[in-house]
């Protein structure tokens, strides 16, 4: 027995050429829309969480060095900054400062044959540190040995391997989970690790043999403080020491900005996309029909009814669409998830995959708009098979 499905699968093996048509323009689509909107979605997801993964109010970093300080946090761009004196001790007697952290950067320069160049070197200190070390507490780690470090996501690094910096061996302890911004490409060691490397005499003309050293101090203030004022108030206590103080908020205000531009970029490649495939596959339909009215024509001669003539048609359209749209998604998986290091390096924004749960609500998204564009270009089929009497599709044959 010839059923609905049958025949509706052997429509689209003979008319291969049709088939071929509708399934390019939905397959083009789907990876065209699951690509962008993925891009934007892992940008989103790694803006959101910077400023609370920092978990600081304020930054202070030495003057004229607040985008190299922006660039090793969100985008993990390796650097060198230093203060010419550490400040930390000034920021704790100024109204309105709860805690105080203090980092050390250090951009690698020479590493073995087991390591990559560009590493950035964060040096904290694991019991007063709430950014990284707050979540370092979560995975049972309270301190680091001078020869130990945590690896970020993006170093290659697995836990209890071995790398050289600096011309000491480190042995990972652990590796936090992607985060979406610099601290990914970045490794994490204790202070006095830092201080063994500045002191040393071989880095005399960088370091200058110094113990001690900061790039940069987080600071949480009290509860019910004013931000503003208190970055004024650093600012004023640290003008003719050469350091300059940044509130968070106004860094992550700056990426959302950034995040704006490439949603706006997204969002009309999107529309465009599915504007123009929806124009074409309505065009593809209707098209399509005209050409097989004297077929629906004789069906509805012998007694097949409306509702089964248009069964056939939507099923038709509809296995194409389908299979068009998982191909779609299914390529575009395949090419987004091997380039999301590199897609992350070359930004200048955080970048965070979106989980696969979320992924798999995206290919659901992008399923439901291929659904909804087949249902306006089928609407002209629907309403052609509905309305007109058998007599007449069989005269307008073309």
């Amino acid at each position: 027995m010839l059923t609905p499905a049958k025949y509706a699968l052997q429509s689209i093996s003979k008319q291969r050429f049709r088939s071929v048509v509708i399934f390019l323009l939905v397959f083009i689509t789907s990876v065209c829309l699951y690509s962008v909107s993925y891009f934007i979605r892992n940008i989103r997801s790694g803006v959101e969480q910077a400023a609370g993964y920092v978990n600081a109010d304020i930054i202070v970093v030495p003057s004229g060095y607040s985008e190299s300080a922006k660039s090793s946090l969100f985008e993990g761009e390796a650097c060198t900054i230093l203060f010419d004196a550490d400040p930390t001790e000034k920021l704790r007697g100024i109204a309105g400062i709860d805690k105080v952290s203090r980092q050390l950067f250090l951009e690698t320069l020479q590493m073995d044959c087991c390591s990559a160049s560009g590493v950035q070197i964060i040096a904290i200190d694991t019991a007063n540190d709430f950014a990284v070390g707050r979540n370092l507490s979560s995975m049972g780690i309270d301190s680091l040995a001078p020869d130990e470090l945590i690896a970020g996501s993006g170093c290659g690094l697995a836990t209890g391997s071995t790398i050289n910096f600096f011309n000491r061996d480190f042995t990972v302890a652990a590796v936090l989970d992607e985060t979406g911004m610099g601290y990914d490409q970045s490794a994490f060691v204790s202070l006095e690790a830092a201080d063994a490397i500045t002191a040393d005499e071989q880095y005399k003309h960088i370091f200058g043999e110094r113990t001690g050293i900061s790039s940069m101090i987080l600071i949480k203030t009290a509860g019910g403080a004013d931000i503003d004022a208190v970055k004024s108030g650093i600012n004023s206590a640290l003008s003719s020491s050469g350091a300059a103080a940044y509130t968070v908020e106004g860094m992550t205000k700056e990426l959302l900005k950034e995040l704006g531009y490439f949603r706006s970029f997204g969002t009309v490649i999107s529309t465009f996309v599915v504007l123009l495939a929806s124009v074409a596959l309505f065009s593809v339909i209707t098209l399509s029909f005209h050409q097989r009215r004297s077929r629906v024509g004789s069906l509805l001669s012998v007694g097949i009814s409306r509702g089964k003539i248009v069964e056939i048609f939507a099923l038709e359209y509809l296995y194409l669409t389908l299979f068009a749209a998982l191909s779609g998604i299914a390529l575009a998986m395949m090419v987004v998830l091997p380039l999301h290091d590199v897609i992350k390096r070359s930004l200048e924004l955080p970048y965070k995959f979106i989980g696969a749960g979320n992924m798999a609500l995206l290919g659901a998204f992008v399923l439901g708009v291929d659904i909804i564009m087949l249902a306006l270009g089928f609407s002209v089929t629907f309403a052609g098979v509905m309305r007109t009497e058998p007599a007449r599709l069989q005269e307008e044959q073309l």
